[in-house]
């Protein structure tokens, strides 16, 4: 759905939002009514109360365009909505801007959902077990409401060894590929996305995570875990309470600058509040796959951007010191700013074997005719240039 025309007013609010939450830390942020507002959205999302500062009574903090422009850009309509029916500060802000654009929301999700329903049939006709990722599965399964969790997009984990099954079947349906990739680089791509007439997108996930987390977090496991819910009478599979917990911290942490949305740390705070009876548990399988350094920091992150303190069960579980970790992994990922470099060593690092390792480099470095003329780089230097650029980048 493209996003709604925006006053003058609410693209200087939504630029102010961008960079103020650019950083990894939630809690740095640094404008005072954008922390307010930020704050009251989450606990929005758990029913919850918490501090109410002193920016709420103060006019620029109630800006409607400010509200709006927060929601907008980090996908949390929804959660604006809720808040306007509980938060008296937020109400008088909102009033019936937010109304319109809830039902947009709405409408939006039951367009993505009918067209994913076919796709989710043709993968149970072909006995391609699958789990739906993020955004529908957690409106689905979390949410009191599904119409809360706003979402543009469908998200599907597969087997590394379906993919390409998996890509016959959507291109057989007029589903298209989006984008190219580099020669001998689809083994270690960890999505594949995909378009169909309706504009819908549709990202095929072979692993949860780029580069090394994707290689740390086995999906047979995942898939072997997986769980139903129902969409519209059928039966659909997502992650388990569990996966779906961890998933959430490493896509929250993960996700940087533009692609850095409140959307996923509500997704972190409401699931590790719907379990946190089981957050030993989450700890525990976290650790075994050496990404228990991104729960900790998605869960407190989720919580202090809240205002609110961390759960008991939590604190208890984070106590117990991890076995087991990858320093280059918590190197790369867990740092106010990106570390391309660190990143691309953390992949090699953590790839199955040597010729991986070979091939991977060897694509980046000759990524093959078609990849060029789609990123419009001719020759080896142009790459070349495109890499250090990449790598330089934060």
């Amino acid at each position: 759905m493209p996003p709604a025309t925006r006053s003058t007013a609410c693209s200087t609010a939504c630029s102010t939002t961008r960079s103020s939450f650019s950083a990894r830390r939630v809690s740095l942020t640094p404008d005072r009514h954008v922390a307010e507002r930020v704050a009251r959205l989450l606990r929005a999302v758990i029913g919850q109360d918490g501090p109410t500062g002193a920016a709420a009574n103060d006019p620029a903090a109630n800006d409607p365009a400010a509200w709006v422009a927060v929601a907008q850009e980090h996908r949390i309509v929804p959660l604006l909505h809720a808040a306007a029916r509980t938060d008296g500060v937020v109400e008088r802000a909102v009033t019936e801007q937010v109304r319109g654009l809830q039902l947009e929301v709405a409408s939006a999700a039951v367009r993505i959902e009918h067209t994913a329903l076919p796709v989710f049939e043709r993968l149970e006709a072909a006995s391609v077990p699958y789990a739906v990722l993020k955004g529908l599965a957690t409106a689905h399964l979390d949410h009191a409401d599904p119409s809360w969790r706003q979402f543009g997009d469908v998200d599907l984990l597969v087997a590394p060894t379906h993919l390409r099954r998996v890509r016959e079947l959507l291109e057989a349906d007029g589903w298209r590929q989006g984008y190219a990739l580099p020669d001998r680089h689809e083994r270690f791509t960890h999505a594949v996305t995909f378009h169909a007439a309706s504009l819908v997108e549709l990202d095929v996930h072979q692993r949860v995570g780029h580069r090394a987390l994707g290689w740390l977090v086995p999906t047979e496991a995942l898939l072997r875990d997986r769980m139903p819910f129902e969409l519209a009478g059928r039966t659909v599979w997502a992650l388990g309470e569990l996966d779906r917990t961890i998933h959430a911290c490493i896509h929250s942490v993960s996700s940087r600058g533009e692609y850095r949305r409140l959307s996923s740390v509500a997704d972190v705070l409401l699931l590790s509040y719907l379990h946190e009876d089981r957050a030993a548990e989450v700890v525990e399988r976290a650790g075994a796959w050496r990404v228990r350094s991104l729960v900790e920091a998605g869960v407190r992150d989720a919580w202090t951007a809240a205002q609110l303190p961390l759960p008991d069960g939590w604190a208890d579980a984070f106590r117990t010191p991890p076995v087991r970790r990858s320093w280059l992994v918590d190197r790369a990922y867990l740092g106010e700013r990106r570390r391309p470099i660190t990143e691309e060593l953390a992949h090699l690092r953590h790839l199955p074997g040597t010729r991986d390792r070979a091939s991977y480099v060897w694509g980046l470095l000759a990524p093959g005719a078609e990849y060029r003329a789609a990123q419009g780089r001719r020759g080896v230097r142009a790459q070349l240039r495109y890499l250090w650029g990449r790598l330089r980048s934060r």
